[in-house]
């Protein structure tokens, strides 16, 4: 399928806009949101012990009505129906951080409450929006193309809020959320569709089907050891060295997924998955073998962003859809997204204890543990069926051969 063709057949039908519209808005709302959620609690004086509390409520409420909102969702006429009011209640819970800087640490507990909850009730179903209305040949393109709009919207709106006050920043952040309704309103399928065929699955069997775990395993090590060697990297750099980490994660980290998606297409998720964890390996590495040079550091951050946009591309979007195959795909996406959760919230009890690490152990230590979690990828089933990469490989071979035909073609009648 031709770039033309694929956006004429795909990208630009209504039901898929709905998606694009769910994913590019959630993510590029919650994203800013977050980081402006701790701006404010920076300029708050408050207990170490508070400050955990407070994150701790957040990332469990998260987890917690996610949970709800996969049990919740069938309970309405249609996921987008679902969607509609989880977005309106990202509204509601935008506008609540007007008063932080003014109330006590219970107000504080109570945004965070909302502002995970708010996530949190209708995350998987939007990431299995997308799996669902994605098919096996163009989702990673179709992801890729998401991804990086994300990415783009997350660095505009974060821009506009670096420099708003409190009010203004929680307007922009709220506007935009009711933005991504008004949109998704405007596009959404007229036509309730449910899709009948779609078989229920259990927690228990999910984490006990052996591909899936395959997968999760390697995401689970990267995150962890991406969240907790962040604390010492901060160390390690200088202040504006350290700003560029965001920066890298959704600029660098967009066009990966970019090309990553298309890549992903054409050998395969499996070998996209490994190459962005040599990448990231070798970034480490370099890292630990010369933690004082400055070029090093620039090596690693850019590693780290291409990283991030390949297993944010796959590991939230791409990989769990297609395990879960016709089965419901809210509980798969639901389990791929705790590692991150988790390992967010771990990184923030192990920050204190950063300044005990050595440096170079730390770096080559992560370097090893990322190597060995290429090997369940080396056994695990490649999502994208081999016949179909076949095909892709065989339809390049002609258009190649098109081409120099044409070319030769063209030569001789010149002459």
């Amino acid at each position: 399928m031709d770039r033309k063709s694929f956006l004429n057949n795909k990208f630009l039908q209504r039901e898929f806009l709905a998606v694009f519209i769910v994913v590019v808005n959630t993510f590029s709302w919650y994203f800013p949101l977050y980081f402006f959620f701790e701006n404010i609690l920076r300029k708050i004086p408050m207990e170490f012990t508070s400050l955990l509390a407070t994150y701790g409520i957040h990332y469990a409420m998260i987890i917690a009505f996610a949970l709800i909102g996969t049990a919740l969702v069938k309970r309405f006429p249609s996921r987008e129906a679902f969607l509609s009011v989880w977005m309106l209640i990202g509204i509601i819970a935008s506008a609540l951080m007007v008063a932080l800087e003014t109330v006590d640490t219970a107000y504080i507990w109570l945004v965070s409450f909302i502002l995970g909850s708010s996530l949190g009730l209708g995350l998987p179903s939007g990431l299995a929006y997308f799996g669902d209305h994605s098919t096996e040949e163009i989702r990673g393109r179709l992801g890729g193309i998401t991804f990086f709009a994300s990415g783009l919207c997350i660095f505009l709106v974060g821009l506009l809020i670096s420099f708003s006050t409190l009010i203004v920043g929680v307007m922009i952040l709220a506007m935009w959320r009711g933005l991504g309704l008004v949109l998704f309103l405007l596009v959404r399928p007229k036509e309730i569709i449910r899709k009948a065929n779609a078989a229920e699955v259990s927690y228990k069997s999910i984490l006990l089907d052996k591909s899936f775990l395959l997968y999760l395993i390697p995401w689970i090590m990267f995150c962890l050891i991406n969240f907790l060697e962040m604390p010492v990297a901060s160390i390690l750099f200088s202040a504006e060295i350290a700003s560029l980490i965001p920066i890298a994660e959704y600029g660098i980290g967009g066009l990966a997924a970019l090309i990553g998606g298309w890549f992903a297409d054409s050998v395969g998720r499996k070998r996209v998955i490994v190459f962005g964890f040599i990448m990231l390996g070798i970034g480490y590495a370099v890292l630990g073998l010369f933690p004082s040079v400055i070029l090093s550091w620039y090596v690693y951050i850019i590693l780290d962003g291409f990283a991030w946009g390949i297993f944010s591309l796959m590991f939230f979007m791409v990989i769990w859809s297609e395990l879960a195959g016709n089965r419901v795909k809210e509980k798969y996406y639901l389990i791929g997204v705790l590692p991150w959760l988790i390992s967010a919230y771990m990184q923030m009890l192990f920050t204190p204890f950063a300044e005990l690490i050595a440096v170079s152990a730390a770096f080559s230590l992560a370097s090893f543990f990322l190597f060995l979690a290429v090997f369940p990828l080396m056994y695990a089933t490649e999502t994208l069926p081999d016949k179909k990469i076949e095909i892709r490989r065989l339809k390049g071979y002609v258009e190649q051969a098109k081409k120099t035909r044409d070319k030769y073609v063209t030569k001789r009648d010149a002459k």
